[in-house]
């Protein structure tokens, strides 16, 4: 696959998401899961068509914890991060902590400090609620570059997932 060429790229700005950026926002998305898919093949992607998705992100943005923002370059488009206020578990405190869902720059956008503006952006957001001063998320251990992207703003692994089959695949009936 060839490198994608850099869009010139003068000035971006990051806003919060509108149900009018949903079809952009959407098409971008769909980019995020397939590539979650490529890196690694367990991720069975569900069918989710634009009314869905128009759907649920319209009922994000209403929620006080939950936010999207969008990063403009040019009047486009050029990535989105998703996130929102999760509970810890009953054991620990505090008792709630930011998350990011979905983090995607179209890659001729990457590299011009986009994806860390959008982080910054959804970190202000959670911030300003009150109890939340922390992050955590879930990071395909496959993505060695989602990886080196996140250890250089600061964050560490923290707890693992573990994935092992029960010796059947997700469709067949379960062993007796």
């Amino acid at each position: 696959m060839a490198t994608p060429r850099p869009v010139p790229l003068t000035a971006f700005q990051v806003r919060p998401a509108v149900p009018a950026d949903a079809s952009a926002i959407y098409l971008l998305w769909l980019r995020a899961r397939a590539h979650n898919a490529r890196i690694d093949p367990r991720i069975v992607l569900a069918p989710v068509g634009p009314e869905q998705f128009e759907a649920a992100l319209r009922t994000q943005l209403e929620r006080n914890t939950a936010s999207v923002f969008v990063a403009e370059c040019g009047g486009r488009i050029a990535g989105f991060i998703s996130g929102a206020i999760e509970s810890a578990g009953p054991d620990r405190l505090p008792e709630r902590h930011a998350t990011i869902g979905y983090l995607w720059v179209e890659p001729p956008y990457r590299r011009r400090g986009i994806a860390r503006a959008l982080v910054d952006a959804i970190a202000r957001w959670a911030a300003a609620i009150d109890g939340v001063r922390h992050f955590e998320m879930p990071v395909l251990a496959a993505d060695d570059e989602a990886a080196r992207f996140w250890a250089a703003l600061g964050f560490r692994p923290f707890i693992s997932r573990l994935w092992a089959p029960l010796g059947f695949e997700p469709g067949e009936a379960a062993p007796a």
